[in-house]
């Protein structure tokens, strides 16, 4: 049955349910009458056992498929009813006698007939003893801790954020068990976790599923300390832990993204690794027994490549932490500064410069970049389990990347170098350090993040190369994400047009399709242009550039062109807001409001409150002539209807009509009251609409007095 999917080793567990019920009836055997799924009676032809279960359930805890968790549940909760459906069976026939001395004859007597005999051998034995076989028929139902360990995979491996719950809930009823170590009997062994179900379970802690930094330090505590407790004396040798195990300790503290102890919880777990290899080799060399029970275990202990890349990356998070609170600081400063607040910019600048809290991050690359020259110094000396790969390369690039920002312009040149050291270390026939694409966008990534004039230049030079040299001599091809980093690098400079040139090169190429963040970032550009820019145009032409491209993004969705391929929804209240606050008046902009909001409403998002508060700000900007009177309060009565419709109407969209800005002619505050008198009527207002309306001192009634 290898290679069998789980429905159809499901589907031959059934079968031989079915055939197990037909063999009773066909010979008139009294059976326990339960359901198909639990049937047990002692006889020679009843042939299911817990390994039968096992096989489904291993099979769900290698699928991929939606609901192999459930399914696994559902079938380790039927293997549970029918162990217990036999045990009544076997305490009903034979009663509940369990004296020690039959206790022990009948386990020589079955590990006699299973000598030499494989387990599916095991399936037809046939025992002389009538009480021996509905012995080894009970016990062989009995749910193993495999069983277990399969359930538990599964939901190691499931995205839901309930699968940490779930893992944790089957392996605690492993460790419920196992405090019952006592109480067991002729048809029932003691069940305890292994140390295979603790690490599935740290893979599970591990995974870093959901947003919640407190939830991943939590997870991460619990994780640490059962991993002590497997190091204790107290513990059997049966859960004590491997490298694989702190790996996926260490794993668990460095999705804690948000945390500056992960660096001394991390090098905590690694050293104790450390201590513990040293342990064992100075004991071998001193002649000591390192294969008893107390060492041999602490033999499958020494940090790894993993191990050790875990390391230099949680020096990186803390660096990151760090540089991003000195960043902070340095703008805060420079805001003071602006602000014409001399006195704040003084403190601010001194405490950038003076307080230990606020270093940039630099002393903690420094650990990680001697953390990776000592995993060089491992691969050179002939250590097997310790490799300088690219992995530990790409992790020390992506600090780096998140140290660059505008006040270290610097920053990039670092990660040009580790690149260029990658390459070389290729050339030289180490070909595992050899750079990918992830290498190259994290060096574009830093020159981007520095918002130089020639940041973005460095960026293109970085493409081109990959473009012209691709597949050549260790450098590969770029991928969308490089492009993406070059958009972004164009965008932060303010050059739109070029970050536009960018998406329609990508898109002309046959091997590389823009994805929605490339159309995002398209959009973004001209708005940023509109509001902040030299505009390339009349005012007002940038934002018709990103509304246009907006356009022929929601066409591609509709036309299902490319997957996964659609606008994000604030795309919609960026072009909105925008629309709203720019300096433009023209007749377009109100098409460019209109056609936006329609699509807004017609998209699979929510339309919210401010997006009609932004399309009445752009009507009332456009249409505040004297000459517009009746479109004008035509298309603020039809939003308002709508808006209130909608249930909507807020206390910010009042504020707009009420409160200006007003003109000498056409929209003044004399007609702003009067319609909305019109459009509001006398309180008290239905709740239908007015229940968001809380700020009563921009509420209309003040109209009427």
């Amino acid at each position: 049955m290898q290679g069998s999917s789980p429905e159809e080793l499901e589907q031959w567990l059934l079968t031989l349910m079915q055939s197990t019920r037909q063999h009773a009836d066909d010979k008139g055997i009294i059976t326990n009458d339960y359901s198909l799924n639990t049937i047990v009676y002692f006889d020679k032809c009843f042939e299911i056992d817990a390994l039968a279960y096992l096989r489904v359930l291993e099979a769900y805890a290698r699928s991929s498929s939606s609901g192999s968790s459930q399914k696994s549940e559902y079938w380790i909760g039927v293997l549970e009813r029918h162990y217990s459906a036999a045990t009544e069976l076997f305490y009903a026939t034979y009663g509940r006698r369990n004296d020690s001395a039959y206790f022990e004859h009948t386990f020589v007597s079955l590990a006699k007939r299973n000598q030499n005999k494989s387990k599916d051998e095991k399936h037809g034995t046939i025992l002389n003893n009538e009480r021996e076989h509905a012995v080894a028929i009970v016990r062989n139902l009995q749910p193993t801790v495999d069983c277990y360990n399969a359930v538990i995979e599964v939901w190691a491996n499931n995205k839901d954020p309930i699968s940490v719950v779930r893992s944790r809930r089957w392996l605690s009823k492993l460790e419920d068990e196992a405090k019952n170590v006592d109480d067991h009997s002729i048809i029932r062994s003691p069940l305890l976790p292994n140390a295979r179900s603790y690490d599935l379970y740290f893979s599970s802690c591990s995974r870093g599923i959901g947003k919640q930094a407190k939830l991943h330090k939590e997870r991460a505590e619990e994780a640490e300390e059962i991993l002590l407790y497997r190091l204790s004396p107290h513990a059997s040798l049966a859960v004590r832990p491997k490298t694989e195990s702190f790996n996926y300790v260490l794993r668990a503290w460095t999705r804690c993204r948000n945390e500056i102890s992960v660096a001394a919880k991390v090098m905590n777990l690694v050293l104790m690794m450390e201590r513990i290899q040293k342990e064992v080799i100075l004991a071998d060399e001193k002649g000591f027994d390192v294969d008893g029970e107390d060492m041999s275990w602490k033999r499958d202990i020494s940090p790894d490549t993993k191990s050790y890349t875990m390391a230099l990356d949680a020096w990186i998070i803390k660096a990151g932490i760090k540089a991003e609170k000195w960043r902070s600081g340095r703008v805060r400063a420079l805001n003071s500064i602006k602000n014409a607040d001399k006195q704040r910019a003084r403190e601010g600048v001194e405490e950038v410069a003076n307080n230990p809290s606020m270093d940039d991050g630099s002393n903690e690359m420094e650990k990680a970049e001697t953390i990776l020259k000592y995993i060089h110094d491992l691969d050179r000396i002939g250590h097997s389990d310790v490799r300088a790969t690219v992995v530990g390369y790409n992790t020390l690039l992506s600090g780096w990347a998140r140290l660059a920002n505008e006040f270290r312009p610097s920053v990039p040149l670092k990660s040009e170098k580790i690149l260029y050291d990658m390459l070389a270390l290729a050339e030289q026939g180490n070909t595992t350090a050899a750079p990918d694409v992830t290498s190259f966008n994290a060096v574009i990534k830093a020159w981007g993040r520095t918002k130089q004039a020639n940041s973005a230049l460095r960026c293109e030079f970085w493409l081109r190369k990959m473009i012209r040299e691709g597949g050549t001599n260790f450098i590969v091809t770029p991928d969308v994400a490089t492009y993406n980093l070059c958009m972004d690098a164009h965008l932060n400079v303010g050059d739109a047009p070029r970050v536009e040139d960018l998406l329609i090169e990508m898109d002309s190429t046959n091997d590389i399709s823009p994805n929605s963040e490339s159309y995002s970032k398209v959009i973004r550009a001209w708005l940023d242009d509109e509001m902040n820019g030299p505009h390339y145009g009349l005012p007002g032409s940038s934002c018709i550039n990103a509304s246009n491209w907006l356009n022929k993004l929601l066409e591609k969705e509709r036309s299902g062109e490319a997957m996964l391929l659609g606008p994000a929804p604030e795309l919609f209240s960026a072009i909105l807001k925008t629309a709203a606050r720019t300096s433009a008046r023209g007749e377009t902009l109100l098409t460019i409001g209109i056609s936006t909001f329609d699509a807004f409403k017609k998209s699979r998002f929510a339309v919210d409150h401010l997006a009609y508060t932004w399309l009445l700000e752009i009507a009332l900007k456009v249409l505040s002539s004297p000459n517009n009177d009746n479109r004008r309060e035509e298309v603020v009565t039809g939003l308002f209807r709508q808006c209130c419709n909608d249930g909507l109407l807020s206390s910010l969209f009042v504020k707009k009509l009420t409160e200006g800005p007003f003109n000498d002619e056409g929209w003044t505050r004399e007609n702003s009251e009067r319609l909305c008198r019109e459009l509001l009527g006398d309180p008290p207002y239905a709740t239908a609409w007015s229940r968001n309306l809380k700020d009563q001192a921009h509420n209309p009634m003040k109209f009427s007095s």
